[in-house]
């Protein structure tokens, strides 16, 4: 099984235009973030207004993002990323196959300085916020969305909660890299999830359908 997975590539994007769709993305999605207790990055300039309740206007959303684009940084972040993946994909996805899940060939991720830490949407696209405090490891972040993108299906069909999800993934994760720090994510039933994944894992169906029933039983 070992490196059967090396044609896995990493497509990394991101331009002013993606950074105004981000950004529009983010406010319309603003208030959720902050229900779920999400810090979230937006241009300065627009900032204040948006968390007054105000959607900026096109055009306002436009020159915010423009005045803090820098591209040569963006660059070195999108470089950065791509020679660490290369360097610890393998490691990664044959760890990641134990699931038993499909894995996509091609991952195309945005870089970005706004939203939340980290995103994704199926099938194979990832968004990676290089400028937010909670999150300064990118690679780290990409793996954490692959894994999301991975379970996803399984998620959707078993009607996991939100926090429920984010704890399978960060569990997942910690089994993949033990020797790095945990990222402490409390579900309702944090307890019963973390007894059902280490009791079945790495049958994520299993663990997945098993957790599913702790909300059914309230």
């Amino acid at each position: 099984m070992k490196h059967r997975l090396i044609f896995i590539r990493l497509k990394v994007n991101f331009s002013k235009e993606d950074e105004f769709k981000r950004v529009k993305c983010t406010l319309g999605k603003l208030n959720w973030f902050m229900e779920k207790g999400y810090e979230v990055n937006l241009p300065v300039k627009i900032k204040g207004v948006a968390n007054q309740g105000n959607i900026p206007a096109d055009n306002e959303i436009s020159e915010a993002v423009s005045s803090e684009f820098n591209q040569e940084e963006y660059r070195r972040e999108a470089q950065n990323l791509v020679h660490r993946f290369e360097e610890t994909k393998d490691d990664f996805f044959d760890k990641l196959t134990s699931l038993g899940l499909p894995i996509q060939s091609e991952y195309k991720v945005l870089i970005t300085k706004y939203g939340v830490g980290g995103s994704y949407d199926l099938p194979n696209s990832i968004q990676i916020n290089f400028d937010y405090s909670n999150a300064k490891d990118t690679l780290a972040i990409t793996f954490h969305e692959i894994i999301h993108l991975t379970i996803e299906d399984l998620i959707r069909d078993n009607n996991i909660k939100h926090w429920t999800k984010e704890q399978i993934v960060n569990l997942i994760y910690s089994r993949f890299f033990p020797e790095k720090q945990k990222i402490q994510i409390s579900s309702e039933n944090s307890e019963q999830v973390d007894r059902i994944f280490n009791q079945f894992f790495p049958n994520i169906e299993k663990i997945v359908f098993e957790t599913s029933k702790l909300d059914k039983v309230k």
